[in-house]
Order: structure tokens, then C-alpha cells, then sequence
């Protein structure tokens, strides 16, 4: 390698730090995003249980279902929403 060859391979390590610090950013916010969904997720449940929002229920029994897309996920939350029905009668 000449002269250049120095210099291409500092900016490609540069490159590559800078990459892995968007990487370990991009980890945090996913982090962050992923909690922000689970404490929300906790708050809906707590108002569900404790029928704290008027018609809140009805409106997840009647919509949830629908909101979700994949087959599995309807599946997982067919028993809540049966659950959520119950006790709308």
C-alpha cells in the first residue's frame, strides 16, 4: 500500500465507530420506545380493571379484535376481550 492507503483505512475505521455509536443510539431509543408501549399498556389494563374510564371497555371489547392484524395476536387476546364482554353484560 502507498501514502493513501494510510489515510482510507483511519476514515474507515472512523466509519466503523461511528456506525456502532448510531447502532448503540438507535438500541436506547428502542429501549425507550419499548418501555414507554409496556407502561401504557399497564395504565389501560389498571383503567380496564378497575372500570375507571366509562366505556372504555365496551369500546376495547368492540375494537380490539379488529385493531389487531396478525392471527396470532387475535388469538392471544380473544380470552380478554371474551373476558371484557362478560362483564359489559
Amino acid at each position: 500500500m502507498g501514502l493513501l492507503g494510510g489515510t482510507d483505512l483511519k476514515e474507515q475505521q472512523k466509519i466503523n465507530e461511528l456506525e456502532l455509536k448510531i447502532n448503540r443510539e438507535k438500541q436506547k431509543l428502542d429501549k425507550k420506545l419499548t418501555r414507554q408501549k409496556i407502561l401504557l399498556g399497564a395504565f389501560l389494563i389498571d383503567a380496564l380493571e378497575n372500570d375507571s374510564v366509562d366505556g372504555l371497555k365496551e369500546y376495547t371489547a368492540d375494537n380490539l379484535l379488529n385493531f389487531l392484524t396478525r392471527q396470532t395476536d387475535k388469538d392471544l387476546m380473544a380470552d380478554l376481550v371474551k373476558g371484557l364482554k362478560a362483564i359489559e353484560s
